[in-house]
């Protein structure tokens, strides 16, 4: 999961998600992909992309596992593509705070990671009990 998470930094920092910025991005595409569209259709995408390696990794479909795994590689995600942009975090969308050069939504997902964590362990001793 770290390693696609670099991976996809790196890729990331050439991604242009809104086609009213391309200038070859046919009519149509522009009409329906404002702005806003496209910043929730990325996160939607966004999401998928980084669903599937947490599957993998996990081995099921849905679970506590999962989900850790996609916060766990949406943060690496963040955290390498900052390192390589070689700029301080900012907050480019209401849902990506940040306070200071430093992105809330990270923090927030460290804290549930952790959480996380122990209830994935507690599930695992008690599996083995």
């Amino acid at each position: 999961m770290t390693v696609f998470s670099f991976i996809y930094a790196i890729l990331e920092l050439g991604i242009q998600w809104d086609p009213s910025k391309v200038l070859s991005s046919p009519a149509w595409m522009k009409s329906v992909f404002t702005p806003t569209v496209s910043l929730y259709f990325y996160r939607v995408i966004y999401i998928l992309i980084f669903g599937f390696p947490s599957y993998l990794a996990s081995g099921k479909l849905l679970s506590v596992e999962t989900v850790w795994y996609l916060i766990y590689g949406s943060i690496v995600e963040d955290i390498m593509y900052w390192i390589v942009d070689l700029k301080l975090p900012f907050s480019w969308a209401w849902f990506y705070p940040v306070y200071f050069g430093i992105p809330i939504d990270d923090l927030i997902g460290v804290v549930i990671l952790a959480a996380m964590y122990k209830l994935i362990k507690q599930k695992s001793k008690a599996g083995m009990s």
